[in-house]
């Protein structure tokens, strides 16, 4: 295709890659992002650390220990900084990622245990479970936006999220099998449910009102077209994907790369042509 566009991810044909190596021993990686083209960003709960790799090779260039605290959602904000989620606490880790080197930034201390993390602007988008709310924190820890959902009527476990280029802000909710789209002072706009989501887990914007989403329970890989509503498998089981848990997408390699829910060395590849 001389001029690929997001929403043909519905359509192109897959192969799989050998998997990425990423560690010399069995590990559970919780998520997984693109920092550039040559290098991928991700949680190693295992491991209790983040590691900055080789997204063509696996090799780690770049890592540090979050312990005692494990880590679990990983966004960009901004091209030179990361935010990791720790899960079961209450604390928010900033990274900052210069060349192939990753450095402590500030720990701010949120509200509740949180779970997922995406970019909004230069700000952080961070989800709790308990009970399921939203906020949009400022680098300094401060309160920009809150959606709070008491009755658990919107959410009930939104462990994911992610950031479209255009500012909308999208939800996977693991017990709803929804993904809810919001405004960047996190207005609810709208919410999809189909069939093919259920337990979405990963969710990546792979461009305005495109997204892809780890399905958990059918063992696939997602292509959610939001604008026409359609909802498309793209990966399934018979492709090698079981209880996906996280996804990255680059577009420069025509590649996606898989995170497993079990315990693995690796991360799986796929190209399309």
């Amino acid at each position: 295709m001389s001029q690929f566009s997001p929403s043909d991810l519905s359509r192109v044909k897959f192969r799989r890659l050998p998997d990425l190596k990423v560690s010399s021993q069995p590990c559970e990686i919780r998520d997984i992002v693109m920092v550039s083209p040559d290098s991928l960003l991700i949680s190693n709960w295992t491991k209790e650390s983040i590691q900055l790799v080789d997204s063509r090779t696996g090799s780690t260039e770049s890592e540090f220990s979050t312990s005692p605290y494990d880590p679990w959602g990983i966004c960009m904000v901004g091209r030179e900084l990361a935010a990791v989620a720790h899960g079961g606490h209450e604390k928010l880790q900033l990274v900052h990622v210069s060349g192939a080197r990753l450095t402590r930034g500030t720990v701010l201390c949120v509200k509740a245990d949180c779970w997922g993390v995406a970019h909004s602007g230069d700000n952080v988008l961070v989800s709790y479970n308990n009970p399921p709310w939203l906020e949009v924190l400022s680098p300094d820890g401060s309160v920009l936006h809150q959606f709070q959902d008491p009755a658990a009527q919107t959410f009930q476990c939104p462990d994911f999220l992610t950031t479209s280029s255009d500012g909308f802000h999208y939800v996977a909710d693991f017990k709803l099998y929804t993904i809810t789209k919001l405004d960047s002072s996190l207005k609810v706009l709208q919410t999809f449910s189909d069939p093919q989501l259920e337990g979405p887990f990963g969710i990546t914007s792979v461009g305005d009102g495109q997204l892809l989403v780890c399905s958990w329970s059918k063992h696939s890989i997602v292509h959610v077209d939001v604008n026409s509503g359609k909802v498309t498998t793209i990966l399934g089981r018979e492709d090698g994907i079981v209880k996906p848990k996280s996804l990255a997408y680059c577009p420069q390699q025509r590649k996606i790369f898989v995170c497993t829910g079990d315990e693995t060395d690796s991360i799986q590849v796929y190209q399309w042509d």
